[in-house]
């Protein structure tokens, strides 16, 4: 069973992961003209929706999203339970 702290810990990777498939397609682009005001990563998450949809789509799923961008950025698999959903403390 893991613990809160092992969970936001889990939370916040995967956040980070998300802003980095973000940044790899070009959604945090550096070109302060087509830069679109974003307070908050769920206004980002909103203006690129459509276009995350689609690849999420294409690739079977957010979970081989995340798993090919991992495997991207760290040149190793993803560990099969990195990206399966977390049990809640209900269904335990």
């Amino acid at each position: 069973m893991s613990t809160a702290g092992e969970q936001s810990d889990r939370v916040r990777h995967l956040l980070q992961m998300l802003l980095g498939i973000f940044a790899a397609h070009g959604v945090l682009a550096l070109d302060r003209e087509h830069l679109k005001p974003a307070h908050s990563v769920g206004d980002l998450l909103v203006q690129h929706l459509d276009a995350l949809d689609a690849e999420v789509e294409e690739r079977g799923g957010i979970a081989q999203v995340l798993a090919a961008h991992f495997a991207r950025v760290y040149k190793v698999p993803a560990p099969r339970e990195l990206f399966s959903p977390a049990v809640s403390a209900k269904g335990a």
